[in-house]
């Protein structure tokens, strides 16, 4: 890990050095990797939207390194999530930098301006948005039911989550209600999916071309995105359901349960997570 990624610069002692508690619905619902069951289809879905389907073509070699983009946002979100307030500040930084590189001219037939940046506050709102959605599908694919007052609540946490993206909290959805209604609008707009870059973008996500390793990890994974990306999307994005892409999801949904139930913790919970627990009991670091 590089010098400026480096987290955890000095030793946390309590669980108030933690921007999110561990008793918070942001550890509840996700310090367990089932978000990653939806994951895949929350890319799908972000990169529906033709703006963010720009900025990834632009500034990202998504051609080449799909899955090592994933895997980055991916580290962004956990350091955030399970991270100290000063882990959080890193990132905070580290993203704004990132994004202020992202901004351009948009495509022909693009909706909106012709101007786009990565600082539009309908584009961080509509990003948070598949990650919670993925969030909650995940942890209830795994372990039932999350009730109302719960996903208030977590509602709540993933607002001062989106903060340190750049999107104020007065800016979307004001509580979990608004945001069902947006989530379910958003999805029924004629334009998200609409342009053939979210196509191009897309397809570079569930089957990656390169390099090798990725390639072979799409086509075995490649049912996931298909098969949990809304149905309405689907079309639109060139992907197509079969039986094969069925027949896995129905297996996975057998033995997902089962398995996070059973494996140990090291397997199921993200590595940001594992670290700080074991951290905040044991006083050592987990590497």
């Amino acid at each position: 890990m590089s010098a400026k990624y480096t987290l955890n610069a000095h030793s946390p002692s309590s669980h108030e050095d933690y921007l999110f508690p561990v008793d918070s619905e942001m550890w509840r619902v996700n310090r367990a990797c089932t978000g990653l069951l939806f994951g895949p289809a929350a890319v799908l879905l972000q990169v529906a939207h033709p703006r963010v389907a720009q900025g990834v073509a632009d500034h990202s070699d998504f051609q080449k390194d799909a899955m090592g983009r994933l895997r980055r946002t991916l580290s962004t979100v956990n350091r955030i999530a399970f991270g100290t307030f000063a882990d959080a500040e890193t990132m905070r930084e580290h993203l704004a930098q990132v994004h202020g590189r992202v901004k351009g001219q948009t495509s022909e037939g693009m909706p909106g301006a012709r101007r786009y940046s990565a600082f539009e506050p309908d584009l961080l709102m509509w990003v948070l948005a598949t990650l919670v959605d993925a969030s909650i599908k995940g942890y209830e694919w795994i372990w039932g039911n999350l009730p109302m007052e719960r996903r208030e609540v977590f509602y709540e946490d993933f607002r001062k989550f989106g903060t340190y993206f750049g999107l104020a909290t007065t800016e979307g959805p004001a509580d979990y209600a608004e945001f069902v209604d947006y989530f379910e609008a958003m999805l029924g707009s004629e334009w998200l999916g609409s342009h053939p870059l979210c196509r191009e973008v897309a397809a570079a996500v569930v089957r990656p071309r390169h390099p090798l390793r990725d390639r072979c990890l799409g086509r075995l994974v490649d049912f996931l995105p298909i098969e949990t990306v809304p149905a309405q999307l689907r079309e639109k994005l060139g992907l197509r359901s079969t039986g094969w892409t069925r027949g896995r999801l129905r297996l996975l949904k057998m033995v997902a349960p089962t398995g996070f139930r059973i494996l140990p913790d090291r397997l199921t919970i993200y590595p940001e997570a594992y670290a700080a627990e074991k951290l905040l009991r044991f006083g050592t670091s987990s590497s």
